[in-house]
């Protein structure tokens, strides 16, 4: 155990080296992806991305947002910890800069925005790559339970104890929304092979290949029930019995955050890429 915090500790001094949701949660659920793409889908993919996989891009729409500030609500989706499930009209604003536009400014719109772009003959090879870069990132994000909750900022407002320390790097303290993007999966002290190993045997054992369908709405109030379950009050310890309570559904959505985007994926594939004689 000592060993571990030790570890964990200096891992948050580097936060780019280490397992984070942020980054290699969301490598993991792109990897688990690939496993389950048709071969129309994998020409797809590899027609607009190039050389990168859905893993090497799947963090790309986090760095394009900080010069991009009006996408940042594109991640998530503010529902109410009170509220018993998701609302558009209630949770997802209209954009700014775009009030007549059909689409509105959260997670679960973004989602449907984005599998539009790739099947319209109107959308160019440059337009179809920076949607499906943002697909591999949305479907990611919407799995992550605090993404789908809007109390105390998705849990960023919530101090707590992570694993023993109150200061989680020199500029600030622990805060619950941190505790799932790195805490938890950091905890586990696993490589990203081996965590991939263990997500495609949980994926065989528990049959989660059945859920593989839905829609940005369910997988919405799934992520907000787990939200709710997960919350906890300012100064709470976030331990090993915390731990050992939610990193079973952490999994289960990372898991099926792939199959899911998967799923997508070979909706929107369905023939190989043709350019258009503009492109």
């Amino acid at each position: 155990m000592k060993r571990i915090l030790v570890v964990y500790l200096f891992c948050f001094a580097l936060v780019q080296q280490c397992f984070a949701w942020g980054r290699e949660g969301h490598r993991l659920t792109a990897m688990v992806a690939e496993d389950y793409l048709t071969p129309l889908a994998q020409e797809n993919v590899r027609y607009l991305l190039g050389k990168q996989s859905l893993a090497d891009v799947s963090s790309w729409a986090d760095e394009y947002r900080e010069d991009h500030r009006e996408t940042a609500r594109w991640h998530f989706v503010n529902i109410p910890g009170s509220a018993s499930s998701y609302d558009r009209v209630r949770d997802c604003p209209e954009p700014d800069n775009d009030p007549q536009s059909k689409w509105r400014d959260c997670v679960a719109d973004r989602i449907l925005y984005f599998e539009e772009q790739p099947q319209s003959s109107s959308t160019d090879k440059k337009q179809k790559a920076f949607a499906l870069k943002f697909l591999v990132h949305l479907v990611g994000d919407i799995h992550h339970y605090l993404h789908a909750i809007g109390e105390a900022r998705e849990g960023n407002d919530i101090h707590v104890i992570l694993f023993g320390t109150m200061q989680c790097d020199e500029r600030s303290e622990c805060n619950l929304h941190g505790a799932w993007d790195e805490g938890l999966l950091e905890y586990r002290n696993m490589h990203e092979k081996g965590y991939l190993g263990l997500l495609r045997s949980e994926i065989r054992e528990n049959d989660w290949q059945r859920k593989d369908g839905g829609d940005p709405t369910v997988w919405a109030n799934a992520s907000h029930r787990y939200a709710q379950h997960a919350f906890v009050p300012a100064g709470t310890l976030i331990d090993s019995r915390y731990y050992e309570m939610e990193i079973k559904v952490v999994d289960q959505q990372l898991a099926l955050g792939g199959l899911r985007l998967a799923h997508v994926l070979n909706e929107i594939f369905t023939a190989p890429p043709s350019p258009s004689a503009a492109q």
